[in-house]
Order: structure tokens, then C-alpha cells, then sequence
């Protein structure tokens, strides 16, 4: 099946997660992700290495290894982004432009590039230079305390998952695609900033309404679901609206029930009712009343949940080190395209030689920069070039 975005090249100058996020996304729905990767460190040049950022997140990319600090390397850098449609950074504010690769230089190469710059700040403000990570914006931008204030204790605690970089990357991945349609318009590309501060805030837009309206003293009352524990583990029953009522009346067995006035006793007849049974009765139940409810459940048993493999949300890939690997599918499903991995995490500079090929290097020149460390890639040729397709879902 089609890809919606096959024939967009992307420049992947990214690391740690808001910017390979961006660019899993989008190499799943089908663009050529070409991601650059910093040399080794060690004495062997050849080592055999992972591309750096999150393995789940390099899937169906391809790695090219260039010394960004040599002149050389700025060179290759600067082809690259003349044959791209997008490139996109999350380095330090003002690494890559200090290094004569900023969108004021490569977007004069190259009019159609779509430069996109990932940070904590933004760009030009005063806070701009500051580095940050997902937990500056969870402190900075008001996550932190929601969370505490949600649970009503004494001390903030930080999230299990990077929250502020996952919402940045898709934030990005969705100025790409309006970008994109947008040059088809002008015929020009453009700058897009992302910031870790402003995709957190934007995350909290209810929460933040009543200090926008009212002011500091603006009391807010933090929407928590109920949690019910069962004989044998937890429920998520949310409430909901009083259309929901005679559902959850029904799956408690007392459809003639009417519900209380006060949102907390309604609250307590659930508990109640869920203190009495087991998980697997309270499902039944509740899944034959057709009221919304949800089984807690460990990330082992969740990524083992059937609905997940009914859907087509893990894919198992080819591996270059273990053989293969199962990974986190696109959540986004079309009619007439596919949007799932479209391959393996590469190693480190695994594709550095075609790449080169690609952009017009001769074998002599490829081999010339190899020995300088200009470019690297693994020793063991049967993992140099394309990367095979995954198994799973059209």
C-alpha cells in the first residue's frame, strides 16, 4: 500500500526524544528519514554501534556518520540539506548555525527546505539560549504542580514518561505537514521553531484557563476518574455524565437504581460495588451494561493486550544486532495508505557509504573521507545499505 509522504527526504539532525519522535513520525508515514549521527568516540572508527535517541524511535530511518566539526563534514551536511525537503534539529540553541548549517544559510541553498528547530525556549527570546531537557518544561510551564495538586501531596513528583518532549516531537511532526502542504501553495519552505515550554503550556490549556480568567486566587479543581479497587486489582470507572448512570446501574445489578444527587456518593456506590468482586467479574459486567471502563494494567500486560494485536499496534522488525525486535506501530490508520514502520533502527552510519553514493561521491572520495573519520560506518559490510520492511499491518 502507499505511503502519503513517499518522496519527502528528511534530514534527521536530532537527539535525545522530541526530535526522533518528529521524525519516526514521519518516516512512518512514508518519508526517507536520512539521520545523522555524531562519530564515535573511541579509537575504532568502524565499531558497531546503535544510531543514537531511542531505539523505538529510529525505526525506518537510515544513518549516515559525519564529523560536523570538520570542514569536510559541514560540507556533506550542507549537500544533504540541498536534497532535502525537511530538516529538522533539536541541538543546543545555535550549535548547528555556528557551524554555518542554520536555515539563514541552508535555506538560501536551498529555497523548499522546511528548517525545523526544536528547543526549550524558542527562538529569539531572551530565554532562548537556555538548554533544556522535557523536565525544565514539566517544572517551568505548571505540570509539575498539576500533578501534585491532583493527588494532594505534600511534594511534586516527576512522570514516568517524558511528557513535554513527546507532545513537542508530534507538535513538530504537525508544522511539518502543514508546511509541507503550505509550499505546495508558495513554492517556498520556511523556519519553524518548536519549544518544549509551549507545547507543555499548550498541554495545559484547561488547566491554565482559571489563573488566565481569574487571577491568582482562582481556586482549580483538578477532573480526576475514579479508581476502584477490585478483590484483585483496579478499575478506572469514570462517572461521566448522567446519561452513563443507568449503564453502571445496570453492570452493579440494580438497574432501578437512580443516582444520587452528589457526584461523591454516586462515587462511593461504584467503590463499593468494585470492593465486592473480582477484575474479571467487574469487566464482564460492565462490558455487557456497555459503560466505558478500563483494567489497570502493567506496560508488560498492556503491550500483550489482544486488542493491540487485533489492531496492528506492535510491529516486529528485522534487526541488525538481535535478528528482530518488536516495537510500537502508528497510531494513525487510512483507508487508501499505510502508515507503519517502514523498517529497522539503523546502526550507527550503517547507510554512510550509499548515502554518499547518492549524493554524487565517488568510491574514491567515500573511502578518502572514511579514513579521515570524516564519515564512519560498521566494519562488517553485510550491515551496510537499505533497510528491509517490517512485518504487520498494511
Amino acid at each position: 500500500m502507499r505511503k502519503i509522504l513517499a518522496g519527502v527526504r528528511v534530514l534527521d539532525v536530532t537527539q535525545i526524544v522530541a526530535g526522533p519522535v518528529c521524525t519516526r513520525a514521519l518516516a512512518d508515514l512514508g518519508a526517507e528519514v536520512i539521520k545523522v549521527d555524531p562519530p564515535s568516540d573511541g579509537a575504532d572508527s568502524n565499531e558497531v554501534r546503535r544510531s543514537a535517541g531511542p531505539l523505538a524511535q529510529n525505526a525506518g530511518k537510515r544513518s549516515i556518520v559525519i564529523d560536523l566539526k570538520s570542514v569536510d563534514g559541514v560540507a556533506i551536511a550542507r549537500r544533504l540539506a540541498e536534497a532535502a525537503d525537511v530538516l529538522v534539529q533539536n541541538y543546543r540553541p545555535g550549535a548547528l548555525a555556528n557551524l554555518g548549517l542554520g536555515y539563514d544559510v541552508l535555506g538560501v541553498a536551498n529555497a523548499r527546505l522546511i528548517y525545523v528547530t526544536i528547543s526549550g525556549f524558542g527562538q529569539g527570546t531572551s530565554y532562548g539560549d537556555r538548554g533544556a531537557f522535557g523536565a525544565t518544561a514539566h517544572a517551568e510551564a505548571g505540570w509539575l504542580w498539576v500533578q501534585q495538586m491532583a493527588q494532594g501531596g505534600d511534594a511534586p513528583f516527576a512522570p514516568g514518561v517524558t511528557v513535554a518532549d513527546i507532545a513537542t516531537g508530534m507538535n513538530a511532526c504537525t508544522a511539518v505537514l502543514a508546511a509541507l502542504y503550505d509550499r505546495e501553495h508558495t513554492g517556498h519552505g520556511q523556519e519553524i521553531n518548536i519549544a518544549l515550554m509551549d507545547s507543555q503550556l499548550a498541554m495545559l490549556a484547561e488547566a491554565a484557563a482559571p489563573a488566565l480568567s481569574n487571577g491568582r486566587e482562582a481556586p482549580w479543581v483538578p477532573f480526576r476518574h475514579g479508581l476502584q479497587q477490585t478483590k484483585d486489582g483496579y478499575l478506572a470507572i469514570n462517572l461521566g455524565t448522567p446519561a452513563n448512570w443507568p449503564r453502571l446501574a445496570r453492570a452493579m445489578g440494580k438497574p432501578e437504581m437512580a443516582l444520587p444527587p452528589e457526584r461523591a456518593a454516586a462515587e462511593q456506590l461504584i467503590e463499593e460495588w468494585a470492593a465486592g468482586v473480582s477484575t474479571a467479574e467487574a469487566e464482564a459486567a460492565l462490558a455487557s451494561a456497555g459503560a466505558p471502563f478500563g483494567v489497570m494494567r502493567s506496560i508488560h500486560d498492556a503491550v500483550e493486550h489482544p486488542y493491540f494485536a487485533e489492531r496492528g499496534m506492535i510491529a516486529e522488525l528485522p534487526d541488525p544486532l538481535l535478528g528482530s525486535v518488536k516495537a510500537v506501530s502508528s497510531p494513525l490508520f487510512f483507508s487508501a495508505a499505510s502508515s507503519q514502520p517502514t523498517g529497522p533502527a539503523p546502526l550507527a552510519g550503517q547507510q554512510t557509504a550509499a548515502i554518499m553514493h547518492e549524493l554524487g561521491y565517488s568510491a574514491s572520495e567515500i573511502e578518502r573521507l572514511l579514513r579521515a573519520r570524516i564519515v564512519e560506518q560498521p566494519a562488517d559490510p553485510a550491515r551496510n545499505g537499505g533497510a528491509p520492511g517490517a512485518e504487520g499491518r498494511e
